[in-house]
């Protein structure tokens, strides 16, 4: 058995290996019944006990009630048509089944193998291998044997694995191989049920970065391994000293040297030297066994990249290459002129990728390919998330150097980004190599290679998967091991080889659906029954009808016969009703609405033709269809159209509203003259469209979204909303005011189908996002976002018109659950007080009936328009909402109110507190502030609770920010004239901070922050303080111990508010000139104390001294040494983020020149004086008190 690598191998470098895809069907997701998932049937249940399905058990009438099985012979049947039957095999040890019950399959975890040459089976996991004799499992549990896997810590995949047949007397060995190339061998699996610890290890000699791809079993003696590079090792297994062991080489070709060896095998040796055969590298995916030559040497052919290569074992040793040869453009070529439009023509769209190969004993290649479905394709695929790859059976045979395309047959097979359980799909030859077995990773297809027939075995449980499937050749049966179970298919070749292509179809689509109805609701049965890719609409409705006539016919083959007449037609209804559910499921029915809407929109055509209409927007669109996609016809072109092209009902729909404006400018007429018709058309047929929807979605058991949505494609929605803009502006003109009723009127029903048609195009993207379609989340976005805005404008426009469609924009915003739009549409007349609203009653309806989320938009709209006095004027009996709305929407700019009428001080307080650290405008902030003190105050009244500070100290900064402005003030009012904001800017600086022009970057802060205050805004606590220390301070000296009070108070960061003390000292350091002061020649004790308490670091000393000990920050008191220090880089880049470097580094180079100005002064002496002589006299102040 060959193993290859559980995940799609990599591919050329032209695709991105980021996506590999899964190779595994879409399918729904189904509530799992709790005894189904790894469940089996009992083999060895008493024959008696087992019922056919066909025998209606009298006691139970429901098709999900019956639990019985088929009994064929004694074998459990899963399902069963003319060319096959399937039934339970064997069971799977419990060892395997513990381990397989949670697994995820997503990661190519575990792999597996049927070896039908000796009879047993495996799984193995990264680690561990599990092994045991699946012939045996079918009389009871079989004993599992237990192996450790060779690993390394970053290894994600399974090993590849092969069992070794020593015939039937013995049991076999077992290989296994790490994709970095450790090699494990075991003599007997019987070594796995004492630790398996007892094996031999080799390993390959493989370049660093490559990796083995798989392994083929050749004989009992040799195997071949294939990496990712193009590289092929055979191993070999040889006795020494009664012990096996494997030894291993690449495939190589001797030296030239060695030539006469060849000729002479008397100077030949066991030694003889050969060379590595080095081929164009690739990753290799597959290898087949070919023929054996007459020379006794043996064929391997090899899968690598897009190209085939030809090998030859040679009985001496060593192996040549006979061909090596891209097929990629032939298969390219052939898969395009077999399917023709429906294949991808841009290569590189197209993807081609060879997967597998096999070869017949004719020496003819099938080759399993796969490429990528047309975008189209993928936007309007069945499945829910999109096709993603197509995979179709390529036979090649060799024709000299190069290979011929004899066939090309498509595979009932796509995968798509929901696949589960992705696996590297693997084909074999069966039953005579006449069918194509095809392993995929939920799936098993079957495909004859000389008649069309093709089914597919598909696995119910999104959690099972298929890992291994076996081929007995003589008895033409497949056994397949999934996660679950082991279960064997009987292949009938006569009738695959007798299969009719022209009934056939039919015949096994009616099959599906009989074994959906006969066999899909056994409880234990691992199989999901679902047609297959492209299902042909004829066939489908001929089998369908047969089975259903079958059913109301009584066949015994569907219904038993039974004398209770009662449960008999109960029963048969039963069956109709899974008929019909099981088309569903397959999107069968979705035509139903172009029938039903065709039939609608023909009835409104022929109203119109009775009236002797000298234009027709129809007219005109189906007749440019019928040119485009008709070139021929015998009858007139609009019965044509109805009677053989209806599936194109929305081709011709989207063809309205461009026809509608062309007709007008080529025939002259007024757009106002043709629009009542085209409205009608697109109203007719996607309001019957839509209501055939609705009307069928419990009668045929619809599960919505549709999958085929065509009733609201992009460009029906965008038709829709032109047709809805024009009639808009038209019924608006003052030449339509008494002319056109029908256009005015059809405004509300364009609006309704709109709406419609976007709703269900978001309920089908919403399903292709989760899937990962391409593009669909951004297309989900988009769309999402215009019909968010497009409603209010829709209903406003509506509400608008002169007679009024108010009632139906409320209508729609119901239906649509619009509450913000329902909030604004009440509100269009007079808003307070409340009682004086026309829609005061509706509003008051509204509540009662949508509760909080009504009255969440409703809050929010009288929030966004100042109209919080109407939201307070409400009943007293909607506060809880109004608690409510604020607990999910904080808003304490406005709940403070709202607390405060309920008495909840606290709150109130501990909202307007907040609001006020973040309120930039000064007297706004003064005020919340002064009302949060208040209530705060009345909150400890209340509650006889400690003094919160807060309020006491956010007041102080309020009133230094109105000290600051007092003092500019001033400086302005002597102004004369009125000078624009800069200049008055500049004249503050000029006279309360003259010194500071010497710093440039500092300047223009502090010209800023000025300008903040004069304009009313609060400033942060830093930015004050730089504000009172930057200015001039020979009047205000005390300003200097305020700003490091502010400081303490504070929250900053720790470097921060440490380098703010240190700016602050340092400029009250700077305020005096200490050099002057220590001029001593001639100056008394007396005069030079006066001096020193004239400083502002004296002031600022008796500041600080004379407070209580509070437990002051680091740098509340710095000595001139430490003020020296100069904020980092990093900490102006903090203090002030978001400007640019080049500002941070003049700012640094400002402080630089403070620090240098204080590196002047010598304050050795004076600092320990001057704080000596504020001590003194504070403690003389103390003594006199």
């Amino acid at each position: 058995m060959a193993t290859f690598s559980p995940s799609p191998a990599p591919r050329r470098s032209s695709r991105l290996p980021t996506n590999a895809r899964p190779s595994s069907p879409p399918r729904r997701i189904r509530v799992a019944n709790n005894n189904s998932r790894f469940s089996t049937p009992n083999r060895n249940a008493d024959s008696a006990s087992v019922v056919s399905l066909m025998d209606i058990d009298d006691g139970g009438s429901s098709v999900d009630s019956e639990k019985s099985f088929v009994k064929s012979g004694f074998e459990h049947v899963f399902g069963k048509s003319d060319q096959l039957t399937v039934s339970f095999y064997a069971n799977l040890p419990l060892e395997v089944t513990q381990i397989l019950r949670n697994a995820d399959f997503y990661p190519g975890a575990y792999s597996g193998e049927i070896d039908t040459l000796t009879g047993f089976a495996l799984v193995a996991s990264v680690k561990t291998c599990f092994v045991w004799q699946h012939a045996m499992a079918v009389k009871g549990i079989p004993t599992c044997y237990i192996f450790t896997c060779p690993y390394y810590s970053k290894q994600t995949g399974t090993p590849f694995h092969s069992l070794v047949s020593w015939g039937s007397g013995r049991e076999p060995g077992l290989i296994l191989i790490s994709p970095v190339g450790e090699i494990r061998f075991w003599d007997s699996v019987g070594i796995g049920l004492a630790g398996g610890d007892r094996y031999s290890t080799t390993y390959l000699e493989l370049i660093t970065g490559h990796t083995v791809t798989g392994l083929k079993r050749v004989d009992t003696q040799t195997y071949v391994v294939s990496t990712t590079f193009g590289s092929v090792y055979k191993l070999v297994l040889t006795s020494t000293g009664g012990k096996y062991h494997l030894t291993s080489h690449p495939f190589s070709k001797p030296s030239p040297s060695l030539s006469l060896s060849r000729l002479i095998p008397f100077f030949s040796s066991s030694s003889s030297t050969t060379v590595q055969v080095v081929s164009e590298p690739g990753n290799i995916s597959a290898i087949a066994l070919g023929a054996q030559t007459t020379d006794g040497s043996q064929e391997i052919w090899v899968l690598i990249n897009q190209r085939v290569q030809r090998w030859a074992m040679q009985l001496e040793g060593w192996e040549e290459v006979l061909q090596d040869g891209d097929v990629d453009d032939v298969i390219r070529s052939a898969v395009r002129k077999t399917f023709g439009d429906s294949v991808e023509k841009d290569d590189a769209k197209l993807d081609l990728e060879l997967l597998d190969l096999v070869v017949d004993s004719a020496s003819k290649l099938v080759i399993l390919v796969s490429y990528a479905a047309l975008e189209e394709v993928n936007m309007m695929a069945m499945d829910a998330t999109g096709i993603r790859r197509i995979y179709s059976l390529v036979q090649l045979s060799p024709s000299g150097d190069s290979f011929k395309v004899d066939t090309v047959r498509s595979v009932p097979y796509q995968s798509t980004s929901s696949s589960s359980a992705p696996m590297h799909p693997r084909i074999q030859l069966l039953s005579e190599e006449n069918v194509v077995s095809i392993q995929f990773g939920d799936a098993v297809a079957l495909c004859a290679r000389a008649s069309d027939y093709q089914e597919r075995l598909e696995l119910k449980s999104a959690t099972d998967c298929i890992l291994g499937v076996g081929i007995m050749q003589s008895d033409s049966v497949v056994l397949v091991l999934t996660a679950a179970t082991m279960m064997k298919v009987n292949v009938d070749t006569e009738n695959v080889l007798t299969f009719d292509s022209e009934s056939g179809k039919t015949h096994l689509i009616k099959s599906i659906m009989t074994q959906a109805i006969l066999y899909g609701s056994l409880p234990n049965n691992p199989l999901h029954f679902s047609f297959p890719p492209e299902v042909d609409e004829e066939s489908l409705m001929q089998a369908a009808e047969q089975l259903s006539d079958s059913i109301l016919r009584s066949n015994s083959e569907l219904v038993r016969g039974n004398q209770d007449l009662s449960s008999q037609l109960k029963i048969r209804r039963e069956r109709l009703t899974w008929l019909i559910q099981f088309i569903n499921e397959n999107t069968a029915l979705n035509k139903a609405k172009k029938l039903d809407a065709a039939y609608n929109l023909w009835a409104v055509h022929n109203d119109l033709l009775a009236t002797g209409p000298t234009h027709s927007v129809l007219n005109d669109a189906v007749y440019a269809y019928m040119n485009e996609y008709e070139a021929s016809y015998r009858e007139d072109f609009m019965r044509a159209f109805f009677k053989f092209h209806v599936k194109d009902l929305g081709i011709v729909l989207e063809r309205v509203p461009d026809v509608t404006l062309n007709a007008a400018q080529q025939i002259g007429r007024n757009v106002g003259d043709l629009l009542p018709e085209a409205n009608r058309i697109l109203l007719t047929v996607l309001t019957a469209a839509l209501g055939h929807r609705e009307q069928n979605l419990i009668t045929y058991g619809i599960n919505l979204p549709m999958i085929d949505p065509w009733t609201s494609t992009s460009s029906i929605i965008d038709g829709i909303l032109a047709l809805f803009d024009t009639t808009t502006r038209i019924s608006d003109s003052p030449t339509a005011a008494n002319k056109d009723a029908e256009l005015y009127n059809q405004l509300p029903d364009l609006a309704e189908v709109l709406f419609a048609c976007m709703s269900q195009r978001l309920e089908r993207l919403a399903i292709d996002a989760r899937g990962d379609a391409s593009g669909a989340e951004r297309e989900l976005h988009e769309l999402q976002r215009k019909f968010d805005m497009l409603r209010p404008e829709v209903f406003e426009t509506l509400r608008m018109r002169r007679n009024g469609h108010a009632q139906a924009a409320f209508t729609l915003a119901e239906k649509y659950q619009d509450y913000s739009s329902l909030a604004a549409l009440c509100h269009r007349d007079t808003i307070y007080p409340p009682e004086e609203n026309p829609n005061f009653a509706r509003i008051q309806g509204y509540i009662e009936r949508f509760e909080e989320q009504f009255t969440n938009a409703l809050y929010q709209w009288y929030i966004q328009h100042g109209e919080v006095r109407t939201m307070f004027a409400q009943s007293e009996g909607y506060s809880t909402y109004l608690d409510r709305f604020f607990e999910q929407n904080p808003t304490p700019s406005i709940s403070w109110l709202h607390d405060l009428g309920k008495k909840r001080y606290y709150e109130a307080a501990d909202a307007l507190l907040n609001e006020a650290q973040q309120t930039v405008n000064l007297e706004v902030k003064h005020l919340e502030l002064s009302i949060g003190k208040l209530a705060n105050l009345a909150h400890l009244r209340k509650t006889e609770g400690i003094r919160d500070d807060a309020f006491h100290d956010a007041l102080d900064v309020v009133s230094v920010h109105e000290a600051l402005l007092d003092a500019f003030n001033a400086v302005v009012a002597n102004m004369r004239g009125r000078r624009s904001l800069d200049t008055q800017v500049d004249t503050i600086i000029k006279e309360k901070a003259s010194l500071l022009p010497e710093k440039r970057e500092l300047t223009y802060i502090f010209k800023k922050l000025v300008k903040d205050l004069l304009q009313g805004k609060s400033l942060s606590i830093e930015d004050t303080v730089d504000v009172l220390t930057l200015k001039d301070n020979f009047e205000s000296v005390g300003d200097y111990a305020t700003a490091l009070h502010l400081l303490a108070r504070c929250n900053l960061p720790e470097a921060r508010k440490l380098a703010a003390f240190r700016t602050v000292w340092r400029r009250i350091y700077l305020h005096d000139d200490w050099n002057a002061i220590q001029r001593t020649s001639g100056v008394g004790e007396a005069e030079l104390g006066q001096r020193f308490r004239q400083t502002a670091l004296y002031s600022t000393f008796l500041d600080v001294i004379s407070q209580p000990d509070q437990g002051e920050p680091d740098g509340f008191e710095t000595d001139p040494d430490v003020a020296l220090l100069v904020p980092t880089i990093q900490e102006i880049a903090s203090r002030w983020p978001g400007i640019p470097q080049d500002q941070v580094e003049r700012i640094h180079d400002d402080y630089n020149i403070e620090c240098d100005k204080l590196g002047e002064s010598d304050l050795e002496e004076a600092y320990p004086r001057v704080r000596e002589l504020a001590e003194l006299d504070l403690s003389q102040d103390s003594n006199i008190l």
